[in-house]
This record gives C-alpha cells, sequence and structure tokens, in this order.
C-alpha cells in the first residue's frame, strides 16, 4: 500500500512491506549467506557484503514487489508500461562502509529501482558536527528539480519495511556510520519497464 510520496523532479513511491515479507527475506538471506553468489563487481557500493538474492525470494513476494511497481506506475501516469523485475540484492553495511551516490540500469533504458529496509542499528553513532542536521547511515535522493519552490533533495532515516520506489536515472546514496557493531541490512530491485504494444 502506498504510504506516502515525494516530488524531485520525479516521484520517490513509499510503500509499506508486510512485516512477514520482511521477516521472510531477513530469514532466507541469513540461511543462506555462505552460499549467495557475490554482486559486489555489479554494484557501486562500497560494502563488502553484497549478495544477489532474486533466485531466492518466494513466488508470493515477487508478486507483491511487481505490484508495488504497477502502482506507482500508475501514481505517475505510466500504466502503459509492463514492470518486469529484474534483479535483487542484498546490501550489508558495517560500520565506515558506504554507498556513493549512483544511478541504476538494466536491460531496458527505462526502468525502476527501489530499496527496502530490512534490518537497522540502533544508533548510527555520534555526528561530526552539526547533530541538529543528522547523516550518518541515511539515504538521500538528489533529483533534477531546479524550481525555487521544489524539492531537489530527499534524505532519509530509513524505517525497516519502508519500500522507495524511484526511477533508475534518479541519483542516490548512503552515508557511512560508524561506533556499532549492528549492521544496516536493505534489499534493492531493479525493475525494467517494457511498454505494451511495443
Amino acid at each position: 500500500m502506498l504510504k506516502d510520496k515525494v516530488w524531485l523532479g520525479t516521484m520517490i513511491g513509499i510503500f509499506e512491506v508486510p512485516t512477514k515479507m520482511v521477516d521472510d527475506i531477513n530469514d532466507i538471506y541469513d540461511e543462506r549467506i555462505d552460499k549467495l553468489q557475490e554482486h559486489n563487481s555489479a554494484l557501486a557500493g562500497k560494502i563488502e557484503d553484497e549478495h544477489a538474492i532474486d533466485h531466492l525470494i518466494p513466488e508470493e513476494h515477487k508478486r507483491h514487489f511487481e505490484s508495488m511497481f504497477r502502482t506507482y506506475l500508475v501514481e505517475v501516469h505510466k500504466a502503459q508500461y509492463q514492470p518486469k523485475l529484474k534483479t535483487a540484492w542484498v546490501n550489508e553495511m558495517r560500520t565506515n562502509e558506504y554507498n556513493p551516490f549512483h544511478t541504476h540500469f538494466g536491460r531496458t533504458d527505462l526502468g525502476l529501482s527501489s530499496v527496502l529496509p530490512l534490518k537497522i542499528p540502533d544508533s548510527y553513532g555520534s555526528e561530526i558536527t552539526r547533530p541538529d542536521m543528522p547523516a550518518n547511515g541515511h539515504l538521500e535522493f538528489i533529483g533534477g528539480n531546479a524550481d525555487l519552490l521544489g524539492k531537489n533533495s530527499l534524505k532519509t532515516n530509513v524505517e525497516e519495511g519502508q519500500f522507495y520506489i524511484f526511477p533508475y536515472s534518479l541519483m542516490h546514496g548512503v552515508y557511512p556510520f560508524y561506533d556499532t557493531d549492528d549492521k544496516r541490512r536493505t534489499l534493492s530491485y531493479n525493475c525494467d519497464l517494457i511498454r505494451m504494444g511495443a
């Protein structure tokens, strides 16, 4: 279910994912971590543990992901496109790791990506300066909206079970965090868009 949306010249859709779905994906990852294929060479992250997991996601969960991508397309009035799930992977960030600003791509030029927080540390550690403007461990999106009354960035402290959907072309990254042994685990799913009737 679509919970919120933010426009940065393009839309970021924020959905709520059932707790059972988050728990299932965490369990799959924890049980298979030693056998999962590393995905680092295909990703921008400065993160040691990045693993492809789409082949292990249950069909019922894939249908749920696809449904949320479809809802996003309806919200942006692009229902003529069919979502085609591509690749899902888990990023498990530790202290001092980060994900530099980047965009995504797929088999098609047009597509949607996503972030689903699966486990979040209790604390991201002390901010070096300006604790009133926290950044440690935060996800930030940078849009192309130059309108003086518009919004061109969104920095957010994500919560477990929130599912962020956004176009491949939207720049985004995650800041490092400190002073904890806890890990920050997220799932990303890329979804190519195929124009129906093409």
